[in-house]
């Protein structure tokens, strides 16, 4: 089984999907490249971007801080994170999540007969970090930072209105996102952050997720613009109390989730955050 695989997207835009478990993307303008995200690691990013994009400088920037994401960032010199995810950005991976990590993410692709390589996961020696309205220029691509609170403090969406494209990392999936992490956001704050998502459904046309399982028929890695508006009534209901969710065991915790015509939401009933 292979490790990677990149999928042509659009002129310019490729998506790299690692071990079926996580994606990246990759953007080339004619002076910069974008790789968002850096995933398990296991990929070899420089050559990969190189490969598709030529020697321009290439701008790393992580959707957020969490060790599927993040995890080839000591690949690079610089890695831009927004803001409120850059403590989690300098985590070195200790034995305890390397353990958490097989079986979370690795067991069905060794299973399955894949073969990966020694796992040597690592921050930048350089973490930059990036804040709301943020511009990243590659040349004819301006993406716009757009900071998301929610699955983690510090999840950003990247806009490209020109494009008319939105990249969200792990804010919204087709199958049944996290908001029930530890280091998640109360809900009202990720509900006030997918409102704002959903503003911009009618200015873009491609949503990008950094995971894909299609249930739905979609092209690859690419969702309609209605899913913003979906998740954001959906996680509206929840915070209202007008959906209570189903149960959804996780970590011997009473979690809830709340299933949308799209995708869902996993969330703790006492961190609703609302009086």
């Amino acid at each position: 089984m292979e490790i990677y695989k990149i999928v042509p997207l659009s002129d310019n835009l490729w998506a790299i999907d690692e071990i079926g478990k996580t994606v990246m993307y990759v953007v080339n303008g004619t002076e910069k490249a974008l790789l968002l995200d850096t995933g398990f690691g296991f990929v070899p990013l420089r050559e990969v971007v190189r490969s598709l994009c030529g020697e321009k400088p290439v701008v790393v920037v992580n959707s957020h801080g969490h060790g599927d994401h993040n995890s080839g960032n000591n690949q690079f010199d610089v890695v831009h994170v927004g803001r409120f995810d850059e403590p989690a950005s300098h985590a070195i991976v200790t034995p305890e999540d390397r353990v958490q990590f097989q079986q979370m993410f690795f067991e069905q692709f060794t299973a399955q007969g894949g073969s990966l390589p020694e796992w040597n996961p690592g921050p930048a020696p350089c973490v930059a970090v990036l804040c709301d309205g943020d511009r990243i220029d590659l040349g004819g691509y301006s993406f716009e930072v757009l900071e998301c609170p929610g699955h983690s403090p510090g999840s950003i969406a990247l806009f490209e209105e020109t494009h008319r494209w939105l990249f969200t990392g792990d804010l919204l999936l087709t199958w049944e996102v996290w908001g029930q992490l530890e280091g998640s956001t109360a809900l009202c704050v990720y509900q006030k952050s997918l409102e704002r998502l959903a503003q911009y459904e009618s200015r873009v046309d491609k949503v990008f997720p950094a995971h894909w399982v299609d249930p739905c028929g979609f092209p690859p890695y690419q969702l309609p613009p209605r899913i913003l508006s979906l998740y954001a009534q959906g996680t509206a209901r929840i915070v209202s109390g007008e959906d209570k969710g189903v149960p959804y065991p996780f970590g011997g915790k009473p979690m809830r989730c709340a299933f949308f015509e799209i995708g869902g939401m996993v969330y703790d009933p006492t961190r609703i955050g609302l009086a």
